[in-house]
């Protein structure tokens, strides 16, 4: 069955009922926020990467492996870093340099503290409703990635 990509309405975006209170979310352990970021993350990459057109599961699938690698999230990670407030710069340090398990993929040890850090951020992002600079994120991941 063909579908008409262009005929899909609403948004990329999702939302909580109500966002969270920031000065707690802050209190969270950073792999407790990237647990939340990484749900966060790859869905809101799956929900481009349908509305794009992109078909079959295994071309789905394959298409997102590049996207959600801690090389991929690291690199994300150095594009926007110096571009937050101080005290956004702050937070994520915090998370970047949380103690993080032995095992860490098929990135570096410092790859897996930045990408979870990353996520830790687009939890934090997501949490507090702020939608549009999570989207600006999003689609940032996807040209970086586009350029590689």
């Amino acid at each position: 069955m063909d579908v008409d990509k262009n005929r899909l309405s609403g948004s990329d975006l999702f939302s909580l009922k109500e966002n969270w209170n920031a000065e707690e979310i802050v209190k969270l352990p950073a792999r407790t926020l990237a647990y939340i970021g990484d749900a966060v993350y790859e869905l809101g990459l799956r929900l481009v990467h349908v509305r794009g057109g992109i078909d079959g599961a295994g071309r789905l699938h394959d298409s997102m492996v590049e996207f959600v690698s801690s090389t991929a999230q690291a690199r994300l990670f150095d594009k926007i870093f110096d571009e937050l407030e101080e005290d956004e710069q702050t937070l994520v340090k915090s998370w970047r340099n949380a103690k993080i398990s032995s095992r860490y993929g098929s990135g570096t040890r410092g790859e897996y503290a930045r990408a979870t850090a990353l996520e830790a951020w687009v939890a934090y992002l997501f949490l507090t409703g702020q939608n549009e600079r999570l989207d600006s994120l999003l689609k940032l991941a996807l040209k970086i990635n586009q350029e590689q």
